[in-house]
């Protein structure tokens, strides 16, 4: 996952890596939980998602923390995807920490959310397994990996900064980050290839003040370009005031 913010808004990239076996995700469309609507694909297998923007220009990323998923295997876990349609409601992210630590987070395999928003103010919600904790105004780029995790995060950081992709305001200059096979085709490459498992899709979401877009690459971004964005308008802009969230968080997230 990339990132850069613009004064009007951000862009933001998203590879998602799964294993071969896993379905076809379906492609992004308009969706809606209670008053807030929101763009996101879903998970044809769980039925949630790992990315959602809503037409508050808030966007949603979640990372599988995989270097410290839980050894249990007798656990029913709430899948991963449910917390990203939960989050896709935020309409002002000043409340993102007490929603966050009022989830029941050990019915939860470990994860690193990634929340930001119009202004380009972003949070990144960690859960370990053992202890939760919010990171403010991280920095770009963040990445995951079920195997060598530490050495690939590295490899992949290296080439973000050896391309000076944090100078870069140009769309397509990450578009080819998330393509690329450097140093090979291989685990290492941010455009994945392993023998059981690569890079599925690339999301490309767009906030300025025009609006909103999410376009999609229903494929290995090696293979398949990017889709005609999809359009969304903005909502109303929350006000200060905005209704203290449900206690009882977990609830929410196990009736949907």
């Amino acid at each position: 996952m990339t990132w850069f913010t613009a004064d009007d808004g951000y862009e933001l990239f998203f590879n998602r890596d799964e294993r071969l076996s896993r379905r076809r995700a379906e492609p992004p469309s308009v969706k809606s939980d209670g008053e807030v609507h929101y763009l996101s694909p879903t998970d044809a297998d769980a039925g949630g998602t790992w990315i959602a923007v809503n037409a508050y220009g808030v966007t949603v990323c979640l990372l599988n923390h995989y270097q410290f998923e839980q050894i249990a295997t007798y656990k029913d876990w709430i899948s991963r995807g449910e917390i990203v349609r939960y989050f896709a409601e935020t309409e002002d992210v000043s409340d993102i920490k007490q929603r966050f630590f009022a989830l029941n987070l050990h019915d939860f395999r470990a994860f690193r959310m990634f929340i930001v928003d119009r202004s380009g103010r972003n949070y990144l919600c960690v859960w370990d397994g053992h202890t939760p904790r919010v990171e403010q105004n991280v920095r770009t780029p963040k990445s995951s990996s079920s195997v060598d995790a530490r050495h690939v995060k590295s490899v992949r950081r290296d080439l973000f900064n050896r391309l000076d992709l944090a100078e870069s305001q140009n769309s397509s200059d990450y578009v080819d980050y998330h393509s690329s096979h450097l140093p090979s085709r291989s685990k290492e490459s941010v455009c994945m290839h392993r023998d059981d498992a690569k890079t599925v899709s690339l999301s490309h979401v767009r906030v300025s003040e025009s609006g909103i877009e999410f376009r999609y690459a229903d494929g290995s971004p090696c293979e398949v370009a990017l889709s005609d964005p999809i359009h969304m308008s903005f909502a109303r802009q929350p006000n200060s005031s905005t209704d203290a969230c449900c206690s009882d968080v977990q609830e929410l997230l196990a009736a949907s």
